[in-house]
């Protein structure tokens, strides 16, 4: 069965976090375990999802939003699964994210309510429980900061634009 397509709008995390996250995503797939998450784009939160068809659109307020945004300092104190079949970090409650999540606010590609979350691995219930228990043990809450907003093409994944938020 074909895939929908569409577009996902999404807060990319700073750099360290991107360094930070793939060790723990390496540390599960070290341990034998591949899972089904899209590998070639950068850590992040979706903030919306649209039909292929807004993409002009979308680019144009991804542009203006960003020039007006300042980068947000987010706290991610656990890790957390959807129903043992996504293994994600999970920010603590943020008044500016959920701000900025307002003027994405759609949900085009699945139908689920927004939960701000970075994923970390994709698998079968069992894998999950495995990748939660192998990196829960070494997991420690840290900061890490939305520096940029982009936006993507799936299924198959492809980068569309980049626009990077205002320095404090």
């Amino acid at each position: 069965m074909e895939q929908k397509k569409f577009l996902t709008v999404m807060a990319v995390l700073d750099e360290e976090t991107q360094l930070l996250m793939h060790g723990l995503q390496q540390r599960i797939i070290t341990s034998g375990m591949l899972g089904t998450q899209t590998m070639n784009i950068p850590f992040h939160i979706t903030l919306g999802s649209y039909s292929p068809e807004c993409e002009k659109a979308l680019v144009s307020r991804i542009a203006e939003i960003s020039a007006d945004t300042k980068e947000i300092t987010l706290s991610f104190p656990r890790l957390h699964t959807f129903g043992h079949t996504v293994l994600f970090a999970e920010p603590a409650e943020n008044s500016d994210l959920n701000h900025l999540h307002l003027f994405f606010d759609s949900n085009y590609g699945n139908g689920f309510p927004w939960v701000p979350h970075a994923t970390l691995f994709c698998g079968q219930n069992d894998e999950v429980i495995k990748a939660f228990s192998l990196i829960e043990k070494q997991f420690q809450a840290f900061q890490a900061k939305i520096t940029a907003i982009e936006l993507g093409r799936f299924f198959p994944a492809e980068f569309v634009c980049r626009y990077d938020l205002k320095k404090h």
